[in-house]
């Protein structure tokens, strides 16, 4: 019986240890709390959850911060990007490519563009920076953030 007494004293006793400080020792508290994975060394994926708990959407983009530098450079490249969506959401999860005439659409909205690729379950999108390259009317697009997001997921809004 003592035994079993002390384990539950012990097991009070960590809850208490663990137990999170009260919101008004957080200075932070009043902010809402973005939840981010280092998915290569300065590329950041943030997961957004459907109601059901599913993975609803994926954000990439480059830190631009750690203690050890700040990039200046937001671009990575569609390689990376296409490289860890694979990891991500694999080919079998992804579905076959979409025949719709609007796979593979790019869309230029003033110094933005995305490209959208449409799977069966999911479509991604890369958003580039768009600035002329000379006066000669090229452009130079820099990959800035990628999102993947599911078909058959409803993300909340006012994420």
């Amino acid at each position: 019986m003592s035994r079993l007494a002390g384990l539950v004293c012990t097991a009070m006793l960590l809850l208490l240890v663990a137990k999170p400080q009260d919101d008004k020792h957080n200075p932070f508290s009043k902010y809402k709390a973005v939840e981010a994975y280092e998915v290569r060394p300065g590329i950041l994926m943030m997961p957004s959850y459907a109601e059901d708990g599913q993975v609803c959407e994926i954000g990439l983009e480059k830190r631009h911060y750690s203690p050890e530098v700040i990039r200046l450079d937001p671009d990575f490249s569609h390689e990376q990007i296409d490289q860890i969506a694979d990891e991500l959401v694999p080919a079998s999860e992804r579905g076959p490519k979409s025949k719709d005439f609007a796979n593979d659409l790019i869309v230029v909205d003033g110094r933005g563009m995305t490209t959208i690729s449409t799977y069966e379950n999911v479509s991604i999108q890369i958003h580039s920076a768009v600035s002329p390259k000379s006066k000669k009317q090229e452009i130079v697009a820099t990959d800035v953030a990628a999102t993947i997001q599911w078909k058959n997921r409803k993300c909340p809004t006012g994420r």
